[in-house]
C-alpha cells in the first residue's frame, strides 16, 4: 500500500550533488589506504633505489598525512548524513522508515559478511551494527545529540588512558590490558594464508580471527567512538541542512575551513610538542589522543575545501565523473576489494611484494578512475549501481525500478 503525501508537505528534495562528490572522494581515499596496505597483506618489501625510492617516500608521505584514518572518518560522517536524509524524506511522505531501515542495516551486515570472505578489514559489518544507534537516536532532541556527539568525539577510552598514565585516574584499567594477543600456536598467520593459502582457508580466517581482530582494533584505537560520533554529527548536519543549497553557503564553508584548518595546525603542533617532552608511555597516549582530534579537524577542513572547490562556478573539475562514482559507492567499494585481492594475494596474481607504495598509489587511482568512468556509462542506462539496486530491492522486499526509460 503506497503512503499518500499529506497536504501541505514539502515536495521531495532533489539529490544533493555535492554529497555524491564527497562520497567519491572518500572512496578514493579508502582505496588508496587499502592498496598501500596491500589489503592487510603485510610483507617485507625489497628496498627501492633511485627515483623509485623517492617516489615511494612521496607515496608514503601522502598515505600518512593525507589519507590514512581520515577517509574513513569522512565515510562515517556521510553514512550518518545519508541515514537522516532517507528517514527524513520518508517522514515527509508520512512514512516511519525506522523499522525498514533496521532491516536495511541487517542486509548491510550480511553483505559485509560476504565481503569479509575476501577482506578482513571490511567496514560494512561495522556500519551495519553501529547504525542501529542512529535508529534509536533519530527522534531524540538536538541538545542530547550534540552532547552524545561531543562525548564520542572526545575519545573517552583514550582520554582515560592518558589520565591513567599521568596518575590522575588510578582506578582506570588501561586499555592495553583489555585483550591479549593470540598464541602463535593458534594457526597460520593472516599473511601466510593471504600469500600462500587457498581462498577457503583465508575466508575462514577472515570470518573468525579476522572479525575478532577488527572489533578489537576498533575498541582499542578509539575508532568505534569516532564512528558513532561522526554518525551522529552527520545526522545533525542533515537536521541543520548544512549541505542543502551548498553553492549559496560559501561564507559558512569558508568560516568552517578557517576554524578547522587553524584547529588542525594547533593540534598538530601540540602533539609534536607533547610527544617530544613527555616520557615515552605518557607521550604515546597523549599523542594518540591528540592525533584522533587532529584527524577530525583535518577531515572537517577537507570537507569545507571540497565543497568550496566543487561548488565554485567555472572550475574545470571532474564533477560529473565523481558524482557517478558517488552514486555507486557500495558497488565500487566491494569491487575494489575483488580487484586488489586478486592482484595482491597468492590465490590471484600474487604481486604484493613487487608493488611498492608508489605503484600501489598509481594502481589505486587508476582503478578508481576506471570505476568512475564505468559508473558514468552504467548510469546512462540504469537508475542505480548493481549492488545499490540489490540492496534497495531487498530493503523494500519488492522489485525496484532498475532500467531508465529511454526516450
Amino acid at each position: 500500500m503506497t503512503a499518500r503525501i499529506p497536504a501541505g508537505a514539502p515536495p521531495r528534495a532533489a539529490r544533493i550533488t555535492i554529497l555524491d562528490i564527497l562520497r567519491a572522494l572518500a572512496l578514493l581515499g579508502i582505496v588508496i589506504v587499502h592498496a598501500h596496505d596491500h589489503f592487510n597483506l603485510y610483507l617485507p618489501m625489497p628496498p627501492a633505489e633511485g627515483w623509485q625510492a623517492a617516489a615511494n617516500s612521496a607515496a608514503d608521505w601522502a598515505y600518512e598525512h593525507l589519507f590514512v584514518s581520515k577517509s574513513f572518518l569522512l565515510f562515517s560522517f556521510l553514512f550518518g548524513l545519508s541515514f537522516f536524509i532517507q528517514l527524513d524524506r520518508q517522514e515527509q511522505k508520512g512514512v516511519d522508515f525506522r523499522k525498514r531501515f533496521m532491516w536495511r542495516l541487517a542486509l548491510l551486515f550480511l553483505l559485509g559478511l560476504a565481503h569479509t570472505l575476501f577482506y578482513d578489514g571490511d567496514i560494512l559489518t561495522i556500519f551495519g551494527v553501529l547504525g542501529f544507534a542512529l535508529v534509536a537516536l533519530y527522534k531524540r532532541g538536538t541538545p542530547l545529540l550534540v552532547i552524545l556527539c561531543l562525548l564520542c568525539l572526545m575519545q573517552p577510552v583514550a582520554f582515560m588512558d592518558t589520565l591513567s598514565r599521568a596518575g590522575l585516574a588510578d582506578l582506570w584499567p588501561h586499555s592495553s590490558g583489555w585483550f591479549h594477543p593470540a598464541s602463535p600456536a593458534a594457526g597460520p598467520s593472516r599473511e601466510f594464508l593471504y600469500a600462500h593459502g587457498s581462498w577457503g582457508e583465508a575466508a575462514l580466517w577472515n570470518l573468525t580471527q579476522g572479525q575478532a581482530g577488527k572489533w578489537q582494533f576498533f575498541l582499542l584505537s578509539g575508532r568505534i567512538w569516532q564512528t558513532l560520533g561522526l554518525f551522529i554529527l552527520g545526522m545533525l548536519a542533515g537536521r541543520w541542512q548544512v549541505f542543502v543549497d551548498a553553492p549559496n553557503k560559501r561564507r559558512l564553508f569558508l568560516r568552517m575551513l578557517g576554524i578547522s584548518g587553524t584547529l588542525f595546525l594547533a593540534l598538530l603542533a601540540a602533539r609534536l610538542l607533547l610527544t617530544s617532552r613527555l616520557d615515552s608511555a605518557l607521550g604515546t597516549d597523549a599523542g594518540h589522543l591528540l592525533h584522533q582530534w587532529e584527524n577530525l579537524a583535518y577531515t572537517a577542513a577537507f570537507v569545507s575545501a571540497a565543497v568550496l572547490l566543487f561548488t565554485h562556478p567555472g572550475l574545470p573539475l571532474p564533477s560529473r565523473l565523481l558524482t557517478s562514482a558517488g552514486k555507486c559507492t557500495l558497488t565500487c567499494y566491494v569491487s575494489q576489494t575483488l580487484v586488489f585481492t586478486f592482484l595482491f594475494f597468492g590465490g590471484g596474481l600474487g604481486l604484493a611484494q613487487g608493488m611498492g607504495p608508489w605503484a600501489c598509489l598509481c594502481a589505486a587511482v587508476a582503478v578508481f578512475l576506471l570505476q568512475a568512468w564505468a559508473c558514468r556509462l552504467w548510469l546512462t542506462r540504469f537508475l542505480y549501481g548493481p549492488l545499490e539496486w540489490l540492496w534497495r530491492t531487498a530493503t523494500m522486499c519488492r522489485m525496484q525500478p532498475f532500467r531508465k526509460r529511454m526516450p
